[in-house]
């Protein structure tokens, strides 16, 4: 075979010339800040060894339009919540400004089949995952193919572009102001411990407990709580013990145990307190009003897709941005 029909793969320029697979990928296709050095020592390489390199199939990246990829959940009916039907639209919003597509996919923490057919065929510019799992696939993988990504949500490594609510401190001042109204007997409701967004709320409803000269005693946390008919039978537990408050992860836990309640026919706040770790739609819609967490949503959209352009664009720079949050204290824990 003649030499110059061998094809290479993007990796394995990077690997030779100690540079990123995006910055090649730049280098090669003309997109995006690339400094002119950089350019010229790739195009020297790619002409020493006569080779043709297999990225993005070029002629097939000339014909599609710049595409953007948004992660979904998959178990569950978590992508039907309204945070993730926000997001995903706060997203489509600010990129399709810019001229570009966004393409939904659903993963699973131990699934990334579709993020890996999606990222694998080129058919994407960059990714956007709308939740953080602890040592997540999806974040190795696309650190390892070099594709370009932003998470909503918090991850243990400063590499990683990050847009998140200071969730740790907004469930602590939610615990405080409850604790401060008098209430100590709480139970937490939560879904998946291994949801980076849990293990913060946990942290701020422990911190609150433990400021306040308070244990977090074992029998007050209740895990994988994320099913309807779960939620009922632990409310009602709870409940028959003689809890003062049920303070949940998310909206839709909240609005399982609220459910719950009204069935039979137990009397918020009278009967027992609640309160909601996140606030939407969901809840503004129920009466008694819920206490509770809220943040904006599209501005959280909106922040992740400014740096995720800003790195298609070829800003390098590492970026973790915290957004701000409100306490709302309405009727269901008067």
């Amino acid at each position: 075979m003649d030499k110059k029909d061998d094809v290479v793969s993007i990796k394995k320029i990077a690997e030779d010339l100690g540079l990123s697979m995006t910055t090649v990928s730049r280098a090669i296709s003309g997109r995006g800040r690339i400094g002119k050095q950089t350019v010229e020592r790739v195009h020297e390489y790619m002409e020493q060894n006569a080779l043709v390199p297999n990225v993005h199939a070029r002629n097939h990246e000339r014909e599609r339009m710049k595409t953007i990829c948004v992660a979904l959940p998959l178990e569950g009916d978590y992508a039907e919540l309204p945070f993730f039907q926000k997001i995903l639209l706060s997203i489509y919003d600010f990129f399709s400004a810019y001229g570009y597509c966004v393409t939904v996919i659903k993963t699973t923490w131990t699934d990334i089949s579709a993020l890996r057919e999606v990222v694998g065929k080129h058919l994407v510019d960059g990714v956007v995952l709308t939740r953080t799992i602890t040592d997540g696939l999806d974040i190795k993988y696309l650190q390892e193919v070099g594709m370009p990504f932003v998470v909503t949500g918090s991850y243990d490594d400063a590499a990683v572009l990050q847009v998140d609510v200071d969730q740790m401190n907004g469930c602590y001042d939610l615990t405080m102001a409850l604790l401060r109204m008098g209430i100590r007997n709480m139970v937490l409701f939560e879904a998946e411990k291994s949801h980076v967004v849990n293990v913060s709320r946990y942290k701020g409803f422990k911190k609150a407990y433990e400021e306040y000269g308070l244990q977090v005693e074992p029998d007050m946390v209740y895990d994988n709580v994320g099913y309807a008919s779960v939620a009922e039978d632990l409310t009602m537990k709870v409940v028959r013990k003689g809890a003062e408050c049920i303070l949940c992860m998310d909206d839709n836990i909240c609005m399982y145990v609220l459910k719950a309640l009204r069935k039979h026919g137990i009397d918020v706040p009278g009967k027992i307190k609640v309160a909601s770790f996140y606030n939407s739609r969901l809840l503004n819609d129920y009466y008694p009003s819920v206490s509770c967490v809220e943040f904006d949503i599209k501005e959280l959209g909106n922040v992740a897709g400014k740096i995720l352009l800003d790195r298609l664009n070829g800003d390098m720079e590492p970026k973790q941005i915290i957004l701000g949050y409100n306490i709302v204290l309405k009727e269901s824990t008067k």
